[in-house]
């Protein structure tokens, strides 16, 4: 795997963060995230558009004509992963955007509006709805979710509600897709912001896969974490098949300084 700022490639497919809460001048950044996939043989897919154009900035400044993506995934309904979608509407493109019908909620965090103005993109993207577990997306990349909550240490956040039929209830993030290139000895998983969990989403994807995660790369959600909880979560990522993990987003600087002990990016 090769890494600078922004960059990763592993195999034959190259990564390109255009939205971090951490990157570093001349790239923007801000609290949200997207991940331009670039896949040989692949159309190019565009997974979450960050909270403002500032992943639009990002391609701008590393090259990457946003134009050529065919397809774009949106990992769930929170603002810092689709709000960027109406800056996408200047390209004058109806793009493809995968996924499920639940990301259309209302949101909250307690009673702050978390979630996203879709009446104001209805018409400017061709909505695709996920409802299947797992969907093939291009030859070698896929989307899936929502990951099957194992364990009871990872529930989502209590303060994290939608309304749906007229009431507020506990968000469970039933539409939480994540997204895996198959590179034939392996994949790469990439995760939103693993509402339900980093270890469940991994397990999950290596059921369905078979095969060993080569990098694991996203939203961890582990930010407000305990140091107890991020330790297990380590623990247990260690004890699976994953070579190579770049936690970002709102993984937390705990578990970052954490990875930064165990791999070198």
């Amino acid at each position: 795997m090769q890494n600078n700022s922004s960059s990763i490639t592993i195999g034959s497919t190259n990564l390109t963060i255009l939205c971090d809460d951490t990157l570093q001048p001349p790239l923007h950044s801000e609290h949200g995230f997207s991940l331009l996939v670039e896949k040989a043989g692949n159309p190019i897919v565009l997974f979450d558009t960050g909270t403002t154009d500032v992943f639009m900035k990002n391609a701008s400044t590393t090259g990457k004509n946003l134009t050529k993506v065919e397809y774009i995934v949106i990992s769930h309904g929170h603002y810092d992963h689709a709000g960027g979608l109406k800056y996408m509407t200047s390209f004058g493109k109806k793009f493809k955007v995968y996924l499920r019908q639940d990301a259309f909620l209302p949101k909250y965090s307690d009673d702050r509006f978390t979630g996203t103005d879709w009446e104001a993109l209805k018409d400017s993207f061709e909505f695709l709805i996920v409802k299947d577990k797992l969907i093939k997306i291009t030859n070698s990349i896929y989307a899936f979710g929502p990951a099957w909550m194992r364990n009871k240490f990872e529930e989502p956040d209590s303060n994290f509600q939608i309304i749906k039929n007229n009431e507020k209830i506990r968000d469970f993030f039933e539409e939480e897709l994540n997204l895996v290139i198959d590179e034939g000895d392996g994949i790469v998983l990439i995760t939103g912001c693993a509402h339900r969990g980093i270890i469940n989403i991994a397990q999950d994807a290596l059921e369905l896969f078979d095969k060993k995660i080569k990098l694991l790369i996203g939203g961890f959600h582990l930010y407000k974490s305990s140091e107890e909880k991020v330790d297990k979560a380590i623990s247990i990522l260690k004890s699976l098949p994953i070579e190579q993990i770049i936690p970002l987003h709102c993984s937390g600087e705990l578990i970052k300084k954490k990875f930064g002990m165990l791999y070198t990016f």
